[in-house]
Formats: C-alpha cells, structure tokens, sequence
C-alpha cells in the first residue's frame, strides 16, 4: 500500500502541474540547461524574469516600464525553504539555493523548475521530498507558484517562496532610501540598512496583499496572494548579508504542516509593477480578482450596511439580569421610530443571556418562547422596523453540559493539546466586570460539521420566526489549529470552516427571508463576501481604502455624547446607539435631548447618503478654506458620490464655542453653488466663497450643486 500510495502522489503532482501549463516546447534536461550560457529568460513588453540554470535560484526582475531592476547577488539569491523540524533541530530547514535543479519545462511565457529529490538540509540529511517552482507571464504580472510533494517521514511545518530580492535597491541609490512597505500598519517601514525583518500575517492583515513603493518614483511592486483556499500566509521580508553583499527578498510562507504522504500547493503570488501608491495598486490588481473570486456584497443589497444608524440592547445579561422580556421589543422597536431608526439589534435573546450558554441559540425562558419571539418579531415589521440578532459562530460556553459532552473536542487547541484560547466578559455586576464571576468561553473551530450544522439549524429557526439578520460577533478564527480531530489541514481549518459556514449561513437563512443579512465583528476582508458591515472603527480601515462600500462601526453610550454622533458623521461611520452601554432604549428619559440630535443628523445623513455614508472618501484636500487654517475645534472630511461625481464635506466643531469658517469650495473654485446643510434647519444655498457658522458641538454638510470640472481634484 505504500508503495503504490506513493506512486498515486507522484502521478498527482505530474498531472497537477501538466494540467496548469501548456508548453510551448518539451522539457528541457537539467543537463542541457546549465550547458547554455547566461540565466533562464522570460520576458515581455512588462517586465523580465531571470533564473539561475543550475539550482533555480531568482537573480533578477526587471520592470520594463518603469526601470526598476531588482537585482539579488549571485551568493545571496534564493528561491525556497521548507521547515523540516528533526529532532536534533526543530528549527532545520531545506535550502532550495543548494538543491540542484532535475529539470526545467520550458513554454512561451513560463518555466515550471523541478526538483525531483531526494533534497538536504542544512545539516546534510536527506529528506525524501520533491518540490516544483513555476514562473510565469501573465500580462503585467509574474506568477510564481509552488508545489511539494512529501515522501519523507517528517512533517513539513513551513513552506516559503520565491525570495523576490533586491528590494533594498528599489529605485536608483538616490531614491532608494525612499522606499517603505504597504499599507498601513507596515507603512514607514523603510528599506534602509539594516532592514532586519519583517513579518506580516493574512488574516491579521485586512487585505491578502502587500505593496513595496517608492514615493520618489512613484511606483510601487504589487504582492499578491491571489489564494481561494481561506489559509494562513505570512508576508516575510528577510535581509541577508554576505560580506560588503546586501540582499532584501520577499517570502510568502504558508504554514501547511503537510504530513507524510501529503501534497501541498501553494497559493499564487502574483509580483506586479504598477505606478502609483497601495490604494491603487489594491484598487486596480487585488480588489477586480477578489470580486471574480469571491463576490462582493453591494451597499444597496445590504440593508444592514445602509442604516447609518441603529439601537443595540442585551435584553438578558449574562449574570441573570433581565431587562426586557420577548413582549417587549415592539416597545424598543417603537422607542428608537420615534427618533427615525428602522433597525433595531438585540443581543443576550437566547438561552444564559449576552456572552452565556453559547451554542444554545434557543430562547431562554425567562424572556419567552419561539412563538413570543415570532409574535414581537410580526410587530416591529408591521411598525417599519428591521430586527436583527447578536451571535457567535467561534465560542462555546465552558460550563455547559453540551461543551462537557461534546464541544470540547472542537476546541481550536495549541501544539500541547490546550484550548488556544479561554475569555469572558462580564457585564452586569461590578464582580463580573472584574471578571471575577465571569462565564468563560473557549473559541472552537466550526470546521467540524457537527458544530456548524447546530449553529446553521438554530439559525434557521431565528429565519423562520421572522429575523432579518444576524450580527456575528468575534469573528477572528484562530491562525491555527493544531487539533488532532480536524479534517482540513492546521491551516486551513480555521479560516476555511468559517467562510465555508458563512456562505451556508447566508445562503440558507436567504432562502427563508430573502433580506436576510449579515453584519460581522471581524478585520478580515473575506467577510465582506457576505456583509458590508463590520465592526470597530479601525479594524477595517486599511480595507476600507480598497473597498469604500464597507462600513465600520462605533458605539454611543452615553446621553451627552454629542461630539461621538458628530465625529461618527464626519468619518463615514455607522452609529451602534446602546444607551447606558446596552441596557436602555434611546427614549430614556436621560437620553432624549442626544436621541432628538441623533434624529436630526439622521435626516440630514440619509438625505445625502451617496455622498456622506455610502460614497467614497476623498482627500482632504478636495476642501479649500480660506484661510487654509481652520479654527481650533474644526475638523472636515471630503466624499464623493460615485453615480454622479459631484463631492461633499462634513465639518464639526468640537469647540466650546461656536466656530466660522470660510469655505473656498472644493478645489478652491469661487462662484461654485452649494447646498447648505444644518441638522434641524433648512437647507441653504450658498455660493463659494462662503462663510458658514458652526455651533459648538455640532456639524454642517456641503454639497455640490452640478458636477466638478475635469480638472477638479
């Protein structure tokens, strides 16, 4: 059986990689290669590509177009590593710099290396495994990608490919000094020497990209994981020194841990050249392959993402507080009417309350049943109110008999076999806010199907009763899971199980409730496939940048908070309205005075939603005054409606007392007409250049009355 196991791999990994390439002529021996002169060459009117004949090592990546030339020294040029932990070394790794190439196979526009094995590691131990690199052309764009197949009786735990280096002498020496990593937080990260190292993690990162740019230039070097398995990456950028040599290369590692007798594919790193910064770079290469990929949830087909604001209270916290029973929602629903929100978010419904009893999505019965949630649920749609409903699809209460029995065992569990992690959050009592008497949860892997199907059947029921979504909180899946049980691979499970649950979430419930929709907790932007709402403000702003149809959220907690309603506007945010953190509707007496502003901007917010919640932020700059200083307090932000091109701008006054301005108008254009507009007030026409006063504490929004000249910025 083994004997023909391995045979069954070897013939997998050949038609893998034949079905992927058409040559444009047989493969070459190893021997008839290295008997040329010079590097393997693929070129075209982009970029040019060499490789090493004699071990497949990358020396060189040439942009045609822009002139940048990275260079890797001969003595530090790479191409692969694989982590082959041995007893005597865990951390002992497989150089593809020394591994002699078998052959290489040759097409128009692509090399696929090979290294058919045995190969060696450092420590000069054979290891029975079998790798292969391909190079190729496409348009702009190089493509590289790696395989392995593992005959060895160790596991590989790291993969890492194609070490791009040179990237220390991007742009002429100069102007290389220049050079940074994207985007943000990594943004500064300059390549000067010593550059050292730099790791960056997806999911941890927004986006499955990074950017290496020169603003001097103004080019950058796109780096793409272009991957449709939901799996642990690294960004890896490794200084090596030999000498008076220098060499910064990029890594993409995958952390497979692939077992023996296994195959491994990674995912395509796409290198591109383009001009500009980050944002375009993820405008114009990433954002167009992860909507063919995966799809993208559209703001006008989200009801969710377009309530810029909305009520959220826990009815049953998780130390047994009742607030409000089933009977009562309409109530809250009416509560938040009167002030203008359709929308009303209701955690701890279900069985232990807020953060308690975790999966028991079941009505406790101190609030009510099935039936009295369906009832209040008919109510609040008669009234206009959409109802939505906080879960998680990540965390199991502990001191359940449910978790005793049987959801321990789908821990995400560390290397030792320990929960990876255990937290709660108290929320009723000062002793539970101390976490002293806290229910704890463990995060658990919906990868296994016996924990997703509980969650998709208890879902479901929410549809049927009538729920017009789910909040899904906590959705940050562990980065591995090393739990022995799992069916995917330790990379794999985490990220895979959850997307593979969302889509039977939301494809499922949709088919009960056709507008039902998703919101998540999360910084990952595989989410945005089925919700474009997310929450906190800056846990997806990077993303943001690339996909301006998200939303990000805030919290208001507080009856006199005026400066958060206004900052909120200001950023493009939706509003989470949870009086006295969660535990009260808006028409509490004590919230009143903010709950009528609230109703007030919100009119004034919907009117110009395309431009100031649901359009795309623009630079600051767009918005001139005069002069350029705007008084202390006075904050402004600039928008624009991407169906007509016409631009907006909200101003605040954080001050304490009234603030006056003069707008020059967008772009400094004199006699432009505007729309003046003042929650609680009419809306004023007004010519540019134009003095507007801003009462302490409060905004004003400026549209445009006609579309921008071509020369506008």
């Amino acid at each position: 059986m083994a004997v023909r196991a391995e045979t069954l791999q070897r013939w997998a990994l050949r038609i893998l990689l034949a079905s992927a390439m058409p040559f444009g002529r047989a493969a070459e021996a190893v021997g008839e290669a290295a008997n040329g002169s010079g590097a393997l060459v693929l070129e075209n009117a982009a970029c040019r590509v060499e490789v090493d004949r004699e071990y497949g090592r990358l020396l060189r990546l040439l942009d045609c177009e822009g002139g940048i030339d990275l260079r890797s020294p001969s003595e530090l040029a790479e191409n692969f590593r694989l982590l082959v932990p041995v007893a005597a070394a865990l951390r002992n790794f497989v150089q593809g710099k020394q591994q002699r190439l078998a052959r290489v196979e040759r097409g128009a526009d692509r090399l696929v290396l090979h290294w058919d094995g045995p190969l060696r590691d450092e420590r000069g131990q054979a290891h029975d495994l079998a790798a292969a690199l391909s190079v190729e052309l496409r348009g702009q764009a190089v493509e590289f990608r790696f395989w392995l197949t593992n005959r060895s009786a160790a596991r590989v735990t790291e993969v890492w490919y194609p070490a791009l280096g040179g990237l220390h002498a991007f742009g002429p020496p100069a102007v290389a000094a220049q050079t940074t990593l994207n985007p943000p937080p990594h943004h500064g990260r300059r390549f000067t020497r010593p550059f050292g190292q730099h790791l960056a993690t997806y999911p941890s990162l927004n986006m499955g990209f990074m950017e290496v740019n020169n603003p001097e230039l103004g080019r950058g070097l796109y780096l793409g994981a272009h991957d449709t398995m939901a799996r642990l990456k690294g960004f890896f950028f490794l200084e090596a020194i030999a000498g008076e040599s220098r060499n910064v290369a990029a890594w993409l590692i995958h952390y497979p841990f692939t077992p023996p007798g296994g195959v491994f594919e990674g995912a395509p790193l796409i290198a591109q050249f383009h001009a500009g910064d980050w944002v375009r770079a993820g405008r114009e290469i990433y954002r167009p392959w992860f909507e063919r990929t995966f799809g993208l949830v559209k703001p006008e087909e989200d009801w969710i993402r377009q309530n810029g604001f909305y009520q959220m209270i826990m009815i049953l916290l998780p130390e047994g507080n009742v607030n409000y029973r089933f009977a009562e929602i309409p109530q809250l629903a009416r509560d938040g009417l009167k002030y203008g929100l359709t929308s009303l978010q209701i955690a701890g419904w279900q069985r232990g309350g807020h953060d308690n009893g975790y999966p028991y999505y079941e009505p406790d019965p101190r609030l009510g049943t099935w039936a009295d949630l369906e009832v209040a649920l008919r109510e609040c749609h008669a009234l206009g109110v959409k109802v939505y409903f906080f879960v998680n699809i990540h965390v199991n209460n502990l001191d359940t008999e449910w978790y005793q029995r049987e959801l321990k065992d789908y821990d995400f569990e560390t290397l030792k076999g320990q929960a990876s992690w255990i937290d709660g959050w108290g929320m009723g009592t000062l002793a539970s806010r101390m976490k002293l008497t806290t229910p704890l949860m463990a995060f658990g892997d919906p990868s296994f199907p016996a924990l997703a199907d509980a969650h998709l059947e208890y879902f479901k029921q929410l549809a049927r009763v009538g729920a017009d979504g789910l909040h899904i909180d906590k959705l940050f899946p562990s980065p591995l899971n090393f739990n022995p049980r799992i069916v995917l691979s330790p990379d794999q499970a985490p990220g895979e199980g959850t997307v593979r649950l969302l889509e039977r979430i939301s494809r499922v419930c949709r088919a009960i409730q056709p507008h039902f929709r998703l919101s998540q907790e999360t910084s990952w932007d595989r989410s945005l496939s089925f919700g474009a709402a997310t929450w906190w403000a800056g846990n997806m702003s990077v993303a943001r940048k690339v996909f301006p149809e998200l939303v990000e959220t805030v919290g208001l907690y507080q009856p006199y908070d005026y400066i958060g309603v206004n900052d909120a506007v200001r950023n493009g945010h939706a509003v989470m309205v949870a009086p006295f953190h969660f535990n009260r509707s808006m028409d509490d007496a004590r919230w009143r005075g903010l709950a009528a502003y609230i109703r007030d901007v919100k009119q004034v917010r919907d009117r110009w939603a395309d431009y100031v919640f649901t359009g795309e932020p623009i630079e600051p700059r767009a918005v001139t005054f005069a002069p350029s200083e705007v008084p202390p307090g006075i904050e402004y932000a600039a928008y624009r409606n991407p169906r007509n091109g016409r631009r907006a701008c909200v101003i605040t006054n954080r001050g304490a007392a009234p603030a006056v301005v003069t707008l020059a108008g967008f772009g400094g254009e004199a006699g432009r007409s505007l729309r003046l507009e003042s929650p609680g007030q009419a809306p004023v026409a007004i010519e540019t250049p134009a003095r507007i006063a801003i009462p302490s504490e409060r905004l004003v929004v400026v549209v445009e009355e006609d579309k921008p000249s071509e020369a506008s910025p």
